[in-house]
Parts: C-alpha cells; sequence; structure tokens
C-alpha cells in the first residue's frame, strides 16, 4: 500500500512538473514562475562558428573575441567564433547566396522585413528544437511577442533582439543645438521639420539641411501602418490598424506613400534634399558626414541616438543629438514584435551550438558586456554603470553591430545619454497600443514568384519616384500597372487569407 503511494506521488509530482514546464515555454515572458529554470545541455563538441555580418569589422576585435574565447570555454561550451563582414548594399543577396551554395556559414543577421522571404527561399532554419535544449534562458528572456514575430508556419526561424519596439523606425535624428541656436520649438510635426529645415538652409550654408533618408519618420504624420513582405516603402503591401476592415492594401496606391513623395519633392526643390535621399554620392560615408557637421537631419531609429552618441562627440564636443518623433499625442503601435534578428543558416551543420553560443550570451550581463563592448578598461570604462571611452585608444574602443543582438536587461547607454532619457527609453513600450497585425508573419512560399517580381519592379521604379525632376503620373501609371502584371492582387489576396485566418486563430485562443 505504500509502496503505492509513492508511486502516485511520484507520477503526480513529474505530471505537475511536465505542465509547469510546458505553461513556461508557450507563455516564455510568464517563465519566472519557474525559480531555476533548467540548465542548458552541456553535450557542445568543440566548434567553430561562423558569423556573417553587414558593415565593417570593428576595431579590437580580435582580443575582445579571444577573451569570449576563453570566457565560453570556461563556462563549458568550447566554441570558437569566426566573422565575416560585408558591405551593407550587398549583405542580404550575400546571405541568399550563401544558402543557395551551401557554403559554411552559421549565424547571420536577419529582419523582419526579409525573414519571411528568406524562410520561402529555405535560407533559415527552424531552431524549435535547438530552443528547447539549448536555448532556456533566450526563451526565459523573449517576450510571446517577440518569438511571434519570427515564427512562421509554427516555427521559429531566429532569435530577435529584445529592445523597444514599438514605432522603432518612426524617428529622425536632428542636431538639436542648432534647433536651440535659432530658437525653434522642439519637433512634433511636419510644420516644425519644415522650418528647422529652411533655417539651416537659409543661415547655414555650409550644412546639408536633410541627408541619407527615405522619410519614414513622415508616415506619423500621414498614415501610420504596418508593412508586409518587405520594409517600409519597399514592402508593396500594408495593413492600417485604424481600418476597421483591416484590408491588406497596395501601398503604391495609398494616399500616404503619395503624400510622403510630395514632401520629399518638396524640400528636394527647396534645396534642403539633395537627390537622391539615399544617394551618397555627395557623402560617400553618409554618417560620418552627419558626426562631422556636415548635415544637420539624417536617418534614425528609437535606438539609433544611443548609438550614434559617441562618434558624434568625439567630432562636436558641444553639439547635441535629438531623436525626432513625430506627434507623440497620437497613438504608439506595437505593429510587430521582432525588427532585428540572429538566425542560423539552413545549411549551417552547428544549429545547436549557434543557439546555445547565443544562449550563453543572453545568460548573464558579464557574458553580455563582454561580447557586446569588450574587456572593461582595456576597450571602455564605465562610469556609473554608463560606457565611457575616455582614454581609450580609438584601436581599442570596440564597436560592433550590437544592434543585432540588443538585450533591455544588460544594455548599457554611453555617458551621454541622460538618466532620463534612458528611462523613457527603457520603457518606450509600456504604453503601446498592441496593432491587431502583432505577431502577423505572412509565409510567401505561395507567392515567392509573385514576390520576386515585384521586388525587381520596386527596386527600378522607387528610386525614380523620389526624384523630384520625375514626370509623376506617368511614371506611376507604368509603376502600378507593371505591379499588376506581376501579380500585385494575387499577392494582396493570399495574404490577406493569411491574415484573416491568423486572426481568427487569435480570437480562439483568447476564447
Amino acid at each position: 500500500m505504500r509502496k503505492s503511494m509513492y508511486v502516485l506521488l511520484f507520477v503526480l509530482t513529474t505530471v505537475l512538473f511536465v505542465v509547469i514546464i510546458t505553461y513556461c515555454r508557450a507563455n516564455p515572458d510568464k517563465s519566472s514562475m519557474v525559480s531555476t529554470p533548467a540548465p542548458a545541455k552541456s553535450d557542445i563538441q568543440p566548434t567553430t562558428l561562423k558569423l556573417l555580418f553587414p558593415l565593417d569589422k570593428p576595431a579590437a576585435q580580435e582580443e575582445v573575441i579571444r577573451a569570449v574565447e576563453a570566457k565560453l570555454a570556461k563556462d563549458g561550451l568550447p566554441i570558437k567564433l569566426e566573422f565575416t563582414y560585408i558591405p551593407y548594399d550587398q549583405y542580404w543577396n550575400k546571405v541568399w547566396l550563401i544558402a543557395a551554395s551551401g557554403e559554411p556559414y552559421d549565424i547571420a543577421l536577419s529582419a523582419f522585413s526579409n525573414i519571411s522571404d528568406f524562410v520561402s527561399k529555405k535560407v533559415l532554419a527552424p531552431l524549435d528544437a535547438a530552443l528547447e535544449n539549448y536555448g532556456q534562458n533566450i526563451v526565459k528572456s523573449t517576450p510571446d511577442y517577440a518569438f511571434q514575430g519570427v515564427t512562421i508556419n509554427g516555427h521559429i526561424y531566429g532569435i530577435p533582439r529584445v529592445m523597444p519596439i514599438s514605432e522603432f523606425q518612426s524617428f529622425v535624428q536632428i542636431r538639436g543645438d542648432l534647433r536651440k541656436k535659432y530658437g525653434l520649438p522642439e519637433i512634433k510635426t511636419v510644420a516644425d521639420m519644415d522650418l528647422y529645415l529652411e533655417t539651416i538652409h537659409k543661415n547655414e550654408p555650409a550644412i546639408t539641411p536633410y541627408f541619407y533618408d527615405t522619410g519614414r519618420f513622415l508616415l506619423r504624420e500621414y498614415g501610420d501602418v504596418a508593412f508586409f513582405a518587405g520594409g517600409y516603402l519597399n514592402a508593396p503591401v500594408y495593413i492600417d490598424p485604424a481600418d476597421p476592415q483591416l484590408k491588406v492594401r497596395n501601398t503604391y496606391e495609398s494616399d500616404f506613400f503619395q503624400n510622403i513623395m510630395e514632401k520629399m519633392h518638396d524640400w528636394q526643390k527647396k534645396g534642403y534634399i539633395p537627390y537622391g535621399p539615399s544617394d551618397t554620392s555627395r557623402y560617400p560615408d553618409p554618417e560620418i558626414a552627419f558626426n562631422s557637421g556636415k548635415v544637420a537631419a539624417t536617418w534614425s531609429v528609437v535606438l539609433k541616438q544611443t548609438e550614434r552618441i559617441d562618434a558624434f562627440k568625439a567630432m562636436n564636443p558641444e553639439g547635441e543629438l535629438e531623436n525626432v518623433y513625430l506627434h507623440p499625442e497620437k497613438p504608439k503601435y506595437l505593429f510587430t514584435g521582432a525588427d532585428n534578428i540572429l538566425s542560423v543558416f539552413s545549411t549551417s551543420q552547428h544549429v545547436n551550438e549557434s543557439v546555445a553560443f547565443i544562449n550563453w550570451l543572453r545568460s548573464s550581463q558579464e557574458n553580455y558586456d563582454l561580447f557586446t563592448y569588450g574587456i572593461k578598461d582595456v576597450n571602455y570604462k564605465l562610469k556609473d554603470g554608463a560606457i565611457d571611452y575616455d582614454g581609450i585608444e580609438p584601436k581599442h574602443q570596440y564597436t560592433p553591430i550590437s544592434w543585432s543582438w540588443n538585450d533591455i536587461r544588460y544594455v548599457r547607454f554611453s555617458k551621454y545619454i541622460s538618466p532620463e532619457y534612458s528611462n523613457q527609453l527603457r520603457n518606450w513600450d509600456k504604453e503601446a497600443i498592441v496593432s491587431p497585425t502583432l505577431g502577423f508573419v505572412p509565409d510567401l512560399a505561395p507567392i515567392k514568384s509573385e514576390i520576386a517580381q515585384l521586388n525587381v519592379i520596386i527596386t527600378e521604379y522607387l528610386p525614380l519616384l523620389y526624384d523630384a525632376k520625375v514626370d509623376w503620373a506617368v511614371t506611376m501609371e507604368r509603376f502600378r500597372a507593371k505591379l499588376k502584371d506581376a501579380g500585385m492582387n494575387h499577392v494582396m489576396t493570399e495574404i490577406q487569407k493569411q491574415f484573416d485566418a491568423y486572426r481568427a486563430t487569435r480570437k480562439g485562443d483568447k476564447s
């Protein structure tokens, strides 16, 4: 009898444990209910992971990565890291070519704007099993909505960074010191931006008012929407969360598209923007042009000021940066759950090791600091918890593309970022309104040929349409006709069908 009771208690305890673990995996933002998460498996074999990133190799990478590898080994992960960097304008095509050719790469940056396309082309590996067995810290620290942003047909295809995500691209960066110099108001409307650009153009002839941007921040004025099958105006379709019908619509037949283009044309004609807004012929390195004082406004995202400020201050010690976000009184939508993503190639032989490495990165402040900022007092200093490069030689200032893997729990801001502003950023999503589109990622496989054709046409015509000298009516007529012939209506129908099915599923979950 006593033996039977022990058996029964053992069975009940086992069932309860399984239920708790299953619940936490299904609700990662609630997984803290389990006080001690199961450790990642330690059966990782000695491996060299090959990582592919855009832009340039950061200074001091060798000394930092040696320290990272030593810490990995100490923590029971015999992993070494090998990096390849590709110019940004070639990067996304290179990712596809690597998967197509089977080159031995493992981890790469992907993005919400192209993850559907990459999955349809079988570029990325599903990570479900690897996350379950080797990604406990990732699962614990990643909100459910962020995982939804990388889930297609029930499978997870990447590890999203965990950062402020609502309206994260609705920004433009300006010189706050120039705004104050001329007594201009804080920029909260397009009219305010007009005044700023006009003032710079009139009073600072050596400075280009606005450069290297395509006007995404103007959506806050002309139409705040969620884009699909691409990013911003390169995305052929969108959904307006305020639309009662939640229809998938053609980006290039929208009022906001025409209004944004008209405003960009207006600024070009007035001499505020050299054509084209993203043409770098005038300044081969637009970032240096802005930081060195040759440009008064440029592109930005929610965290760009924090990433740009040290380089800017090195060239403009007395200068100030302001991240402009139009109409703060309007709804702030949480459109999608992810932006920048670390994914694993479908051809990788080290999926488990790749996830185990990222899991290590997301497991402690010490690991995060080492991989993200380098060796303390060698590559950076800490001043009241903030990053400080005073006394650090440039050749030792390690500044990788940390925007690929940011984790808000561990991120450190520059000493030039005020505590008030850093607190605002850390709480950015708290007042966000959840868009009905949150968590929806279309499966482009059924329409991949149409999407490929649309992308070719958009790539050809969009730069023309940004040009104030173009015959707008004629060019738009040709553009729309080509899009229609390439299957735009079919794309809209298919994505609408998927979105409706997604909403029906979500309603079922809530019930």
